[in-house]
């Protein structure tokens, strides 16, 4: 019987705990080298090298910093460590290896850059994968908007005009919510015109609007995506332009054949209203010359201004006016010796088309037919024409009177008081005892009371005596202060020589030479 023996003896490790201890002491060794080979933390872009001596059979690592085209590591935190190795000894090739280390500069050995680019680009982005320099900047632009004019037709509003461009009521919900200024939309009228701005995903993302020839309401959207409405002012360009000619037939198809806007043609009536009766002693023959200003954006005409200076000659008898402004900035228009063109009273406080009816104590009443005194003078007007205090004052009565229907009285000093019959209806909350401006709207045009047409009747009472408003002799306004004369001369002497070089009878409006034309036109152009 075979004896067992009392100890069993001790077995080697399995094949399996042998293998794995290898593999573990391999890994920490090829991980402890080539943490050797890193270099120390310091500034990211300065190039480092680092080799192994040894002998012959030991393989030399070269590594250099850069900068990877794709950074999409950074939102993790992780950089890539590209190390090459070059081909020596009984090595056939090169080989590359990426190694992910966290808060790394990247590294590659040189030649190796399109290696660097396959491994850590994906085959579909390899085309884009460049330097900086390299890029489209396009691709980065902001995305661009599209702008549609449009032109407000009768009927339309701001939601319908939304709608025509593919636009919901929200959005002019949002437009309106912004304040004032974009309420402003809501008051646009026929002619119009709205630029609406929408981006590629054609959403709203603002529109501009010309609220005058001097003004514009923008609304974008700001740096935090907000909607957002201002007014701007519009830069525009004054100039001064001449244009004159003879009179055939009136004054008005006169100037307006020679290219006068009407504008200036009624400023030239007003100015030269106490010297010219336009309505009675304008001849065939006469001619006028002005310079005025014209205000322009781009080439386009925006409006008219002021009118600079003026000539008419009446029957071979020659006035002339300019404007002049003093330093205290007091504005008017006077002759060129200082006299001033200006009167207490307006001549006409109402644009008319004829005279009806002159001033007769004795006229034979047209209703009545009986001889009943015209204490005034009746002006003919379409129902509705703004009528105007002559001058500044204080309103003593308003309401109706009698034949004289709708009327308004105005006592404007201890002489003078002036009567507006006939009306169709009053300014505003006009009452008696409101102090007005001279040219201040008190009421219209009409033909309430015993009128057989529209028309006003106006009456001008010099100490509760009427007089005829066409006649009457009324103050004129200071001259130039004789403090002022040496500047009024200088500063005008140049209009009235550009004057006497405006050409009669030419078709369209002259060029001004000017040194205050040059410079307006100058600063413009800077702007």
């Amino acid at each position: 019987m075979q004896q067992r023996p009392l100890f069993k003896p001790k077995r080697g490790p399995s094949r399996l705990i042998r293998r794995t201890l290898l593999l573990g002491l391999g890994v920490f060794a090829l991980g402890t080298g080539v943490w050797q080979v890193l270099p120390d933390d310091g500034p990211q872009d300065a190039p480092a090298t680092a080799s192994t001596p040894g002998d012959s059979n030991e393989i030399p690592l070269t590594l250099e910093a850069v900068d990877s085209p794709n950074q999409t590591a950074r939102d993790t935190g992780s950089q890539s460590v590209s190390i090459d190795t070059p081909t020596t000894g009984n090595q056939s090739s090169a080989f590359a290896r990426s190694v992910s280390l966290s808060s790394r500069p990247n590294f590659h050995i040189p030649g190796q850059k399109e290696a660097l680019k396959a491994i850590e680009t994906p085959e579909a982005n390899r085309a884009s994968v460049g330097s900086a320099e390299e890029l489209d900047p396009a691709e980065h632009a902001s995305p661009s908007l599209e702008q549609t004019t449009i032109t407000v037709d009768s009927g339309d509003t701001l939601s319908t005009i939304f709608e025509k461009v593919g636009l919901g009521y929200s959005d002019v919900l949002k437009v309106l919510d912004l304040g004032d200024e974009a309420r402003r939309l809501e008051r646009i009228r026929p002619g119009d015109k709205l630029v609406l701005m929408m981006d590629d995903a054609e959403q709203f993302a603002g529109l501009k609007y010309d609220l005058s020839s001097e003004s514009e309401l923008s609304i974008f959207r700001s740096e935090g995506d907000q909607l957002v409405a201002e007014i701007t002012d519009l830069p525009s360009e004054t100039r001064l332009v001449s244009a004159g000619g003879t009179i055939k037939g009136s004054l008005y198809q006169s100037a307006i054949a020679t290219g006068v806007p009407p504008a200036q043609i009624m400023q030239l009536a007003e100015v030269f209203g106490w010297k010219v009766d336009f309505l009675r002693d304008v001849r065939d023959g006469d001619q006028f010359r002005l310079i005025y200003e014209v205000r322009e954006r781009e080439g386009e005409r925006l409006g008219t201004g002021q009118l600079v200076a003026a000539e008419f000659v009446n029957r071979g008898e020659r006035v002339q006016a300019v404007r002049y402004t003093s330093p205290d900035g007091t504005s008017g228009y006077y002759e060129p010796d200082g006299s001033s063109l200006e009167r207490g009273f307006l001549r006409y406080p109402v644009e008319f088309s004829r005279i009806s009816s002159n001033f007769n104590p004795k006229r034979l009443h047209p209703i009545h037919n009986t001889v009943r005194p015209h204490n005034g003078v009746d002006l003919a007007a379409p129902t509705g024409t703004p009528v105007k205090s002559a001058a500044s004052g204080r309103v003593t009565f308003v309401g109706w009177k009698h034949g004289y229907g709708k009327v308004v009285q105005v006592r404007h000093d201890a002489k003078h008081e002036t009567l507006y019959a006939h009306l169709s209806g009053f300014k505003g909350n006009l009452k008696r005892g409101a102090s007005i401006d001279k040219g201040t709207t008190i009421g219209f045009v009409g033909m309430t009371g015993a009128a057989t047409g529209p028309h006003l009747h106006y009456e001008f009472k010099v100490h509760g005596k009427a007089l005829d408003p066409l006649k009457v002799d009324l103050p004129e306004a200071n001259p130039i202060a004789s403090k002022d004369r040496k500047d009024f001369i200088a500063r005008t002497r140049g209009s009235l020589e550009e004057l006497a070089r405006i050409e009669v009878d030419v078709a369209g409006e002259q060029p001004v030479h000017l040194a205050r034309n040059e410079r307006v036109a100058h600063e413009s152009r800077d702007d």
